[in-house]
């Protein structure tokens, strides 16, 4: 067993979005300190460009259960310190985990908790789009930035979000998803400023007016004209160099070593849900406390 003065904290959480602050919580209630490892200034992940929150009671926007959370961690008596640093390797041993930062400075604990969440992928990582260019995130987009027609490519979750944070945009909203996204664009099928396209691919062209030309799921053809484009075809994970990765590109927790668990989006496509990933980031840190809680720091 490792000597205890050896360790950093009893848990390094990697990631400062609602499933790291929440593993932070979990452990400080167990009486486990922990440190909480993120390159942005404040703790809260993604959860600031979240601008309507529907899915989590007793919030209605990202911001206002991030500062809650920033609240929340002050007070845990010391239980858990931020610290604003780049992770590049996480380790894992039959005695400890470290982390290794973009300093150099390498971190102990007895456990850790991955939730390093993941980013919106970019038009040409997106494999049925052919384009040259890419194109900006809808959800990054204000509708005084947009023209009056547009092309919205893949029918994430982002697209409801922003028909409920602008319910006066003008726009008139065509969106080329594929058939895998049916599911998603259900929340949107009645708003009037919608049409939805199955497709199985589309070639964007032009500078503005721009023109789709779409392969529709059912091998037909059709054309669109816009004056904006935007990108809306889901995330991709950004997993930690240490981290066991599956086939899909995520880290379910159940392949990572036993002093690591992964939490949050980026250990699978369906724990991307706020309300999942806080759960899981608690979940995370009291299956660690299960397994290890016995060594201290």
């Amino acid at each position: 067993m490792t000597d205890r003065t050896m360790l950093d904290a009893w848990l390094l959480i990697v990631g400062a979005g609602p499933a790291g602050c929440n593993a932070a919580a979990a452990a400080a209630g167990v009486k486990r300190d922990s440190l909480l490892i993120d390159p942005a200034n404040l703790a809260g992940g993604n959860l600031p460009r979240i601008t309507h929150l529907s899915n989590l009671p007793g919030f209605a926007s990202g911001e206002a259960y991030a500062q809650a959370l920033r609240s929340h961690l002050a007070g845990l008596d010391g239980l858990c310190s931020y610290v604003q640093a780049e992770v590049v390797q996480v380790a894992a041993d039959e005695d400890c985990v470290r982390v290794s930062l973009g300093d150099g400075t390498v971190l102990a604990g007895a456990v850790l908790v991955a939730a390093t969440g993941v980013r919106a992928a970019r038009t040409a990582e997106i494999p049925w789009i052919t384009s040259p260019a890419d194109f900006p995130q809808l959800s990054d987009s204000t509708p005084d930035q947009l023209g009056q027609r547009v092309v919205a490519l893949g029918g994430d979750r982002p697209l409801g979000t922003w028909l409920r944070t602008h319910p006066d945009a003008g726009q008139s909203l065509t969106v080329c998803h594929i058939p895998a996204e049916a599911y998603k664009v259900e929340e949107v099928q009645d708003d009037p400023r919608v049409r939805l396209v199955s497709v199985e691919g589309v070639h964007v062209s032009g500078r503005g007016p721009f023109t789709v030309a779409a392969v529709r799921s059912d091998g037909s053809r059709e054309v669109l004209t816009a004056d904006s484009v935007v990108t809306n075809a889901g995330t991709l994970p950004q997993p930690l160099p240490g981290l066991i990765t599956g086939r899909d590109g995520f880290c379910p927790p159940d392949l990572q070593h036993p002093r690591i668990l992964t939490a949050g989006d980026m250990s699978g496509r369906l724990a991307q849900r706020v309300s999942v990933a806080s759960g899981a980031g608690a979940r995370a840190a009291l299956e660690l406390y299960s397994r290890f809680g016995q060594q201290a720091v």
